[in-house]
């Protein structure tokens, strides 16, 4: 699944808190997480296509 990441000032996640990085699902549109640094978007995003793939390789 496509994702892409944007800075949204002023999101806050599930829990109320400030989570400025939106991870949104491309093919939908759609917020599916956010959090608060950028890098950790995009480990969310790469824990996301691990997940979707058959999981991370061990080593």
């Amino acid at each position: 699944m496509p994702y892409r990441i944007e800075h949204r000032e002023g999101h806050k996640n599930s829990k109320g808190e400030s989570a400025p990085w939106v991870i949104i699902n491309k093919d939908r549109d759609e917020v599916v997480g956010s959090s608060t640094t950028k890098e950790d978007a995009e480990a969310s995003i790469r824990a996301r296509h691990a997940a979707e793939h058959g999981g991370f390789a061990k080593k």
